[in-house]
């Protein structure tokens, strides 16, 4: 499966995405060589050219997956967190035990990476994931922030874990330094965001809710990461109205994430902006939210929706986007095809990473990403599901597995 197409996802079939029956995927270097059909000939001129074949024919090959919402850079757990609400009780740890955490281990940066942080990456991309969007958000301060846009900055072409796309989420939630929402957004855009691009972030997201961030505060913070050439995300009202979606479209965004509380204008506002809706279908079955993001309709209006982990410690902790392709097609009633595009080429354009020898699908001159599956028929993607059915995984022409 190349999902190499410009095909409407809604209703998207297997042939549209370029399903080859038996294909010879050949890669040199970082970058796909050639792909063909199964023939004596294109095998014997592949030999003689000095190629290893690897023999993958009881597997699905399909492009490396591309995780486009994630918050790996995270010190300690929240499992008491869980355990309170398994019981229906408060939890009692919340994001700010997480910023404590993650601000002790970065006392010492490297440590923090080598020790808990690379495993994370490591298992993810045993799991399929090649490229990554990874977000800043748990120091909440000038000096931490900017430590971990440097770790994603000098581990984003790790050959072992996957690329690393870096955005910085000052706009998490309020630091316990500050008692006002907007006195912080100030201090972001004064002394944060003017230095982001020099620590390698190449997008600006901002938590917009009710009761965290609002409109207000988002556009002040999004249009001045515009004006210092930050591309835009924006987490959009997650678990009620408040207007995020309308805002996000006028500043335009490149993804619209969660989405769980929007109405039918919130619908039309993706749709009409080109941008990619962001669906995280873990985060809402974790937390069982009573509202989830309108994916069908989305498609239907002929929208494009991803599907993400939201890897985090307090409300999703699942890395494993075969999982999240499993709850897409639960929750939202995604076929096999339509999940695979969203984990894949539609992941990739919401990070800007699509096409031109990105990531998210396969192609002569593009990364060579890709994925084996252990499964007999591609209709099974995103039905097993709690497990791992890659049996190869490669990044950029290094293959595990």
């Amino acid at each position: 499966m190349t999902c190499d197409t410009d095909a409407p996802q809604n209703g998207v079939t297997f042939e549209a995405l370029h399903r080859i029956e038996r294909g010879v995927l050949s890669v040199r270097g970082d970058r796909v060589y050639g792909i063909d059909a199964e023939s004596k000939r294109v095998l014997e001129r592949l030999s003689a050219e000095g190629f290893e074949e690897i023999d993958l024919r009881d597997s699905a090959i399909v492009p490396g997956f591309v995780d486009a919402h994630s918050h790996p850079l995270f010190a300690g757990d929240r499992e008491p967190d869980f355990t309170a609400r398994t019981r229906g009780e408060k939890a009692a740890q919340g994001m700010l035990y997480t910023v404590e955490r993650t601000r002790e281990a970065l006392r010492d940066p490297a440590a923090f990476f080598e020790r808990v942080v690379r495993r994370r990456l490591q298992a993810m991309l045993a799991h399929g994931t090649t490229t990554l969007e990874t977000k800043t958000g748990y120091a909440l301060t000038k000096n931490g922030e900017f430590a971990l846009l440097d770790i994603i900055s000098a581990h984003r072409d790790d050959g072992d874990v996957p690329r690393l796309v870096a955005t910085f989420l000052g706009a998490h939630t309020l630091p316990p330094e500050f008692d006002d929402y907007r006195a912080y957004v100030e201090y972001l855009v004064d002394e944060c965001i003017p230095e982001a691009r020099t620590h390698g972030a190449d997008f600006a997201d901002v938590f917009c809710e009710p009761g965290v961030f609002s409109a207000d505060h988002a556009r002040r913070y999004l249009e001045a990461a515009e004006t210092h050439r930050l591309r835009l995300r924006a987490h959009c009202d997650e678990m009620s109205n408040g207007g995020a979606v309308a805002m996000a479209a006028q500043v335009g965004v490149d993804s619209f994430d969660h989405c769980n509380a929007i109405d039918d204008a919130g619908v039309k506002a993706i749709v009409k902006s080109g941008g990619v809706l962001v669906a995280c279908p873990a985060t809402f079955a974790f937390l069982d939210l009573p509202k989830r993001a309108p994916v069908r309709a989305v498609l239907e209006s002929g929208g494009t929706v991803a599907l993400a982990s939201d890897f985090n410690p307090g409300t999703s902790p699942c890395f494993n986007l075969q999982t999240v392709a499993y709850y897409g097609r639960k929750l939202f009633g995604l076929t096999s095809a339509e999940a695979l595009h969203a984990v894949t080429r539609a992941a990739a354009g919401s990070i800007r990473r699509s096409g031109r020898g990105g990531s998210g699908d396969l192609r002569e001159g593009g990364y060579a990403d890709f994925v084996a599956l252990a499964i007999d028929d591609l209709r099974e993607f995103g039905w097993q599901f709690g497990g791992n059915l890659a049996t190869l995984v490669c990044k950029a022409g290094r293959c595990f597995g």
